[in-house]
């Protein structure tokens, strides 16, 4: 079987769909979104409805949950431009979309994998997964050999053995090896920022228990003028051509 996992699209339905088609050429049997449908972005409502449509599993992210949550959220320690767009994407989204983002779970699992937005660690806020003492605190929550998280906005792939080092690498193409507890991170397809401006999503193929890198093109001057028509800041815009 081949599973397709993306995550923070954050309301780009540009890369969505150019993504959304290079995994239909491939035939994929399953799509399961890591989360961050919502936020940054212009066109949160066509990507809610999109995932609703095709029927694609998702997680809750932290800008799902703020987004749905606005009026009881605390943004004291959120950027300006994140709690901007929270309420900007809260009074454009229809009441069946932020009920959609409303039951969003935080977790998806199936007998050989879990989809998290960030970290399997239990934590009031949303913890980025990026350097091996995080992954450890992680690994000691990670109930399945294998979990994909998003939320960093880059690929990533940290791997722990009982009795060794653990290791954290950025990777393209990889056999999973057995009875290892492994954590990927998908990347974003709609706000990368590993300096690679193309949307990313893994592949997995259950067969061959190997996982793959896509990187996808995508119309970045549309979802720039998406942006910058909507009103919402500028830096917004000119990152995505960046990948920062």
């Amino acid at each position: 079987m081949l599973i397709a996992i993306l995550g923070d699209i954050h309301a780009n339905i540009d890369a969505l769909t150019a993504t959304l088609d290079v995994l239909d050429r491939m035939s994929v049997d399953k799509i399961i979104c890591a989360g961050d449908v919502v936020g940054y972005c212009a066109a949160p409502g066509e990507c809610i409805d999109l995932l609703r449509n095709r029927g694609i599993q998702s997680v809750c992210g932290n800008h799902d949950q703020c987004t749905f949550n606005l009026d009881h959220h605390d943004n004291s320690n959120v950027r300006e431009e994140a709690s901007t767009v929270f309420s900007w994407t809260h009074d454009r989204l229809r009441p069946d979309q932020l009920e959609w983002l409303g039951s969003l779970p935080k977790v998806i699992r199936t007998d050989n994998f879990m989809v998290i937005h960030s970290s399997c660690q239990p934590h009031p806020n949303w913890t980025y997964v990026t350097s091996p003492s995080r992954a450890a605190l992680h690994f000691l929550f990670q109930k399945t050999d294998l979990c994909f998280n998003a939320h960093s906005h880059g690929p990533l792939l940290a791997m722990h053995r009982p009795g060794q080092s653990l290791t954290m690498k950025y990777f393209h193409n990889l056999i999973l090896p057995r009875n290892v507890r492994i954590m990927i991170g998908v990347g974003a397809v709609g706000q990368p920022r590993d300096d690679d401006p193309r949307a990313a999503a893994i592949l997995y193929n259950t067969t061959a228990n190997s996982a793959t890198l896509l990187r996808i093109k995508y119309d970045v001057d549309a979802a720039q003028k998406r942006i910058l028509d909507a009103g919402l800041p500028s830096s917004l815009a000119s990152r995505l051509a960046l990948g920062k």
